[in-house]
């Protein structure tokens, strides 16, 4: 399975009762940074998601220096003014833990099946699934460089969820580097 790799910053939400936690590599809480993303607290109670948070231009391109300058921002009421002319969505790609159940050892289509019928019931315009593509790479690739992302990513469907650790079921393929004849390509 393929999908477009996204200039993004990437974070998780955590929905226990009543409430969620988003927060990224560092570990820090991008809970109060994104009030707009107050919506996954009607995920199910035990819910682990994993996304990457994006922000769009006047084009609706991704465009990472805007997500970085709206993601350093710590005063209330600047971040809720950002809103206005920073639009952030967080496009989710798996699905650890649903409703206090783990699937880490499920195969990702799992993963994936569970996380797309989720994204339904929410039914938020700031939460999407990260749709996918199996087959048809080379094209996918080309449509999603066009459209501002980075690259795509491609995942073994029988891949098992590995937290905190790199794996060669998921490989991030980005352009060629200038002056080399290998396209940057890092397992994720």
């Amino acid at each position: 399975m393929r999908a477009p790799k996204t200039c993004s910053r990437s974070a998780r939400n955590l929905t226990p009762p009543n409430k969620q936690r988003l927060w990224g590599r560092e570990r820090a809480d991008y809970s109060a940074r994104y009030p707009e993303l107050d919506v996954l607290r009607r995920l199910p109670a035990g819910t682990l998601v994993d996304g990457e948070l994006v922000a769009f231009d006047a084009d609706g391109r991704p465009n990472l220096p805007r997500l970085l300058r709206r993601h350093g921002l710590t005063d209330p009421w600047r971040i809720r003014q950002a809103r206005h002319w920073c639009s952030v969505r967080y496009v989710l790609f798996d699905l650890p833990y649903h409703a206090g159940r783990c699937l880490l050892r499920e195969p990702l289509a799992k993963r994936r099946e569970v996380l797309a019928e989720t994204c339904q019931r929410l039914d938020a315009a700031d939460v999407r699934f990260s749709e996918g593509v199996v087959g048809q790479g080379k094209a996918l690739y080309a449509a999603a460089l066009v459209q501002g992302h980075e690259g795509v990513v491609a995942k073994h469907l029988a891949s098992t969820y590995r937290p905190g650790r790199r794996a060669a079921a998921w490989r991030k393929i980005k352009p060629r580097l200038q002056g080399t004849s290998r396209s940057r390509e890092v397992a994720s």
